[in-house]
């Protein structure tokens, strides 16, 4: 990998991405940010920061925005009343996958999808409805899957918006009431393992 990797971040304008985002403007990377409304996005005047504006669900645009990417970072989560996931994780895994050389891929996912606990699964089934669920598993099991692209899937607790940023791996994939964590924390893992490969093609439970 470059020494200076280029790193292409989806979901930056969200409430994850954000913190991700105030993280990468204090680097020296290249960052592509590919966001819906450029014209809002935070950090569109940041000197490593190029803005995309696309959508997930179109595959074209995800392409071209991959070119000479070393580094995939996905924050991306369902807007209200849309599952989008699926799409969005199928699309950013083509497009890796088209690349002369496939960039690593860090995804978010939860704990709870891909049989990590079948306790949290139904607590958040009841919460966030079954098709949220469907559609979430479906995204988490396309990453899992994947061979030809490098890849990192994240499945991080329950989420809050504090400002800590400690996290905790989980070794045991049954596990039943996992500490919930600060968005913060989980940027801090993405960043953590931007550059490492301690869990590359495996999938990663963390808490608060």
């Amino acid at each position: 990998m470059k020494s200076n990797p280029t790193i292409l971040v989806f979901g930056a304008s969200g409430q994850m991405g954000t913190f991700l985002m105030e993280y990468l403007t204090n680097t020296n990377l290249s960052i592509k940010a590919f966001v819906r409304k450029p014209e809002n996005f935070e950090f569109k005047a940041a000197k490593n920061v190029q803005c995309i504006q696309g959508d997930a669900t179109d595959l074209e645009a995800i392409k071209i925005a991959m070119e000479d990417v070393d580094i995939v970072v996905s924050c991306l989560g369902n807007p209200k009343g849309k599952y989008i996931m699926a799409t969005a994780n199928e699309n950013i895994m083509l497009a890796a996958s088209a690349q002369n050389k496939a960039p690593k891929c860090l995804m978010i996912s939860s704990i709870g999808l891909g049989g990590s606990s079948w306790f949290v699964k139904s607590l958040l089934t009841l919460i966030a409805g079954k098709q949220a669920i469907k559609d979430g598993e479906q995204a988490d099991k396309i990453v899992r899957e994947e061979t030809d692209v490098p890849f990192i899937l994240i499945r991080p607790a329950g989420l809050t918006n504090k400002a800590e940023s400690n996290y905790r791996i989980i070794q045991k994939s049954s596990i039943f009431f996992p500490k919930f964590m600060s968005r913060k924390g989980v940027a801090k893992f993405l960043i953590d393992n931007l550059l490492q490969e301690t869990y590359l093609n495996k999938a990663v439970l963390i808490q608060g």
